[in-house]
């Protein structure tokens, strides 16, 4: 029995072959023809295929015969006519490789296919049946090719379409479109290029153009083809984007085909249905395909060039190595794979950490939210467990935060106690066609296993305001209830509840205090001591988005003052401006709720990125990472009260070796060198400045990537440069050097440096001044140097750690993405 057949044509490409001695275009011989190409793709891997075409007698469609039957397709069904010469196309390629076509097909051997010629019985015991549009251009090919679907849907085959549209051909773009319309009708799998989606439904929206294809004539699979960017699903209610892969392009001819013809076989290796494909069964078949793809661009011509099993592994396994690990932190947070942002939903119980966060589980770019899941018992090493909240019909799964709703005061715990999430549902009001914006409750009774939304959502709504989000929500003793803070674009505002369910505003604070660079968003509120006085401080944290005139992007800020169960007063003029960190890469930063009295600390965690090229960044199938986990503290200043950060104790387990110098003087001429051979680095430096010279350390790599952080007394400045640290080309604002002041107290400045294969985080003395910058470098950071421009300065200690990776031990597993609500 034969796995796959396609019918249709096999024709003869001819493809650029450079220019003769006399200027003019050469071209080469390449067989071809998309359904043609299908088959060989899936002769290549392994599958037993045939096709049912026509040629004509002459020495093309001999050509063609020969080059199918070497392939390994059945050719039994490929017959030969004296009444025409088999179809020839001329291909053109631009500079980017894509092309365009010349025919001549005025008629073609392959249109004379009739009838008569389709073996319906081996159409009837395959397993998939394969056709295009091209076979449907003339008569009597286009009622052979219906003759054959219809014997195919009615025996119960497998039906693939690739609509696969050459204008040229038709007699008119009407015509196309009906002919085209009728292969959808009876395929189970399409396969559509961008454009051809959108001459078909008239939208340049991928999401919106495949929904509206799939409901209409009820195809189960609907992908479409990207080009480079790889390509998008749409299978019953699961839907994605895949990445695809970097090649250097050769020609395009034949990709799409040799897509198809790998998906196919994927299916089939398979043995389910396509009801029973799950999102990663999708996305690991269209990967295979997507790389399918990429390696026929390649190589010049179609046919003969199909990658084999053996080829479309490794270059996924070489893609893998190259893009997703390469920057993957050592000892940071980041998902398993596809995008992440915001920490959400930040809660400890039942003897672990939870962190869900801002997650798009089928593309490396932002898109329609999910809340990712991981647990920890340390704040160190993180088990990646299933989503956790899927979009619904209330919109996107946006941020928010997480309780422990220990008497069960929202009642849906049946006398007992439980997970409660505050999260914000976004989506497209149908009144006024503006993004809305609610918050959403949704509650798990078994640890954060599995989740289940609330049925009375959304539970709080404003109407009149479009950026409403992010919903941060604690239980105020004081006041006996629960208390939110959330933000609504300039402001904050205030709400109060005794069961989670039914929310009042109760007060506003910030319209004009603080920085308004950006929006607001992702607001926190507690309350800590400060220094051993005995008194308390309330900290209001929020973080303010890109602003295209703003070279820092998005960034954090807090506020110092007192919260009386209604609203938040500022203790500071409303123009001064707290800066939580100065680096550039961390945002959106909230804290774990319920960590327990006997502990202590107010943990917090931001997102390692910045909005102004968060999308950019050069991690390949991954994309998004956390900070450190930091205890918060509040110090008293001359200037005033102020919040000071360092990573969570635990951290420290990660050390291997470490090294010690003391008392090491550093001249221009003479400074401190150290090979470490270790790219994940803790460096601890108490440096004596007092003779105002500038000190420098430099991480460099093997090639020519260096980051420098260094001091200079004079200014009181603290920098981070890193315009010369490795890949910075995807933005124009990546590579800069910036900083923050910060007075060396009696002439010492305290450095606590944390080295990771994407980033930096540098903490000055206890964490009073902080940044934290992404890096990519070309090479991995394997020296540490310590330089100064002119005079001297005194390394009174210096400790180099080198750390241990958090992935080394083997306890985390793959994200999964099947919805576990009930």
């Amino acid at each position: 029995m034969l796995d796959v057949i396609a019918i249709g044509e096999v024709l003869i490409d001819f493809t650029p072959a450079g220019r003769s001695a006399g200027g003019n275009e050469q071209f080469e011989c390449n067989p071809g023809g998309a359904p043609a190409n299908v088959v060989a793709a899936l002769s290549r891997l392994g599958s037993r295929t045939a096709l049912i075409s026509k040629v004509g007698e002459d020495q093309f469609g001999s050509l063609l015969h020969r080059t199918l039957q070497s392939s390994g397709v059945d050719v039994s069904e490929v017959s030969f006519t004296n009444e025409v010469s088999t179809t020839l196309a001329f291909v053109h390629l631009d500079d980017k490789g894509d092309r365009s076509f010349s025919f001549f097909r005025k008629p073609g051997a392959d249109t004379f296919l009739d009838p008569t010629d389709v073996p319906l019985d081996r159409i009837e015991s395959c397993k998939a049946l394969h056709y295009g549009s091209l076979s449907m251009t003339h008569e009597p090919a286009r009622s052979a090719t219906r003759t054959a679907v219809l014997k195919a849907k009615e025996s119960g085959v497998l039906l693939s379409f690739d609509p696969n549209i050459r204008f040229s051909l038709w007699e008119s773009t009407e015509e196309a479109r009906q002919n085209i319309y009728w292969g959808m009708n009876y395929a189970d799998i399409l396969k559509i290029s961008e454009e051809e989606l959108s001459f078909i439904t008239g939208t340049n929206d991928v999401e919106k153009g495949s929904m509206e294809l799939a409901q209409q004539f009820d195809i189960k699979l609907v992908v479409v083809t990207l080009a480079e960017k790889g390509c998008y699903y749409r299978m019953g209610g699961l839907d994605g984007y895949v990445q695809g892969f970097e090649v250097n392009v050769i020609d395009t001819t034949g990709a799409g085909d040799a897509f198809l013809g790998c998906l196919l076989y994927k299916i089939l290796e398979n043995e389910s249905s396509l009801h029973d494909l799950t999102d990663q069964q999708m996305i690991s078949m269209l990967t295979f395909a997507n790389a399918g793809g990429a390696l026929v661009t390649t190589r010049k011509g179609a046919l003969e060039s199909m990658p084999t099993t053996d080829e479309i592994n490794q270059k996924i396994e070489s893609d893998q190595q190259n893009n997703a690990e390469r920057f993957r932190p050592g000892f940071h947070f980041s998902p398993p794979s596809n995008w992440a942002n915001d920490p959400n939903g930040l809660v400890y119980y039942e003897g672990s950490y939870h962190l869900f966060y801002q997650n798009h589980p089928y593309s490396n770019k932002w898109g329609p939210m999910h809340w990712g899941h991981a647990v920890s018992k340390d704040l160190v090493h993180w088990e990646h467990a299933p989503i956790a909240l899927f979009p619904d019909e209330h919109g996107a799964i946006f941020s928010g935060c997480c309780v422990v709703d220990w008497k069960n005061s929202s009642g849906l715990f049946e006398d007992s106690h439980g997970l409660v999430a505050i999260f914000t549902h976004a989506d497209i009001n149908p009144v006024t066609s503006q993004p809305r914006q609610r918050q959403s409750l949704a509650y798990s009774r078994d640890n954060g296993q599995t989740w289940h939304k609330y049925e009375g959502n959304p539970v709080l709504a404003e109407d009149d305001l479009i950026d409403f989000r992010d919903p941060k929500v604690f239980w105020h003793p004081q006041s006996e209830r629960w208390v939110m803070v959330i933000v609504a674009g300039d402001h904050a505002r205030f709400y109060g509840s005794t069961n989670l369910l039914e929310w009042s505003l109760t007060g506003e604070f910030g319209s004009s205090d603080g920085s308004h660079d950006g929006v607001w968003e992702c607001p926190d509120l507690f309350s800590l001591p400060v220094d051993e006085t005995g008194l308390s401080k309330w900290v209001l944290i929020i973080s303010i988005g890109d602003h295209p005139d703003c070279p820092e992007g998005s960034r954090t800020q807090y506020f110092i003052g007192e919260f009386d169960g209604n609203t938040f007063v500022n203790d500071n003029p409303a123009e001064n401006i707290l800066w939580l960190d100065h680096g550039r890469d961390n945002y959106a930063g909230v804290t774990w709720s319920d960590i327990p009295k006997q502990d202590g600390r107010r943990v917090m965690i931001g997102w390692m990125s910045n909005w102004k090229y968060a999308n950019e960044t050069p991690t390949g199938s991954w994309r998004g990472a956390m900070t450190l986990p930091r205890t918060l503290s509040l110090t008293s200043m001359d200037e005033g009260v102020v919040l000071t950060q360092m990573p969570v104790r635990e951290v420290a387990q990660l050390r291997k070796d470490s090294m010690s110098w003391q008392a090491v003087t550093v001249a221009r001429d003479v400074p401190f060198l150290q090979q470490t051979n270790m790219d994940l680095l803790e460096i601890e430096a108490e440096i004596d400045v007092r003779s105002g010279s500038e000190v420098q350390v430099h991480l460099k790599s093997s090639t020519q990537s260096e980051i420098i952080i260094g001091y200079d007394p004079a200014e009181q400045w603290l920098f981070i440069d890193r315009s010369k640290s490795g890949v910075t080309d995807f933005h124009s604002q990546f590579g800069c050097k910036h900083g923050a002041g910060i007075a060396a107290a009696n002439g010492r400045l305290k450095l606590h440096i944390w080295l990771d294969r994407n980033s930096v985080e540098v903490y000055a003395d206890q964490g009073l001044v902080v940044l934290t910058d992404q890096i990519f470098p070309d090479a991995p950071i394997e020296k540490v140097e310590i330089s100064t421009n002119s005079g001297q300065i005194i390394l009174n200690s210096l400790q180099i750690h080198t750390l241990g990776s958090i992935h080394n031990s083997g306890d985390t597993i793959a994200q999964t993405v099947g919805r576990n609500e009930a």
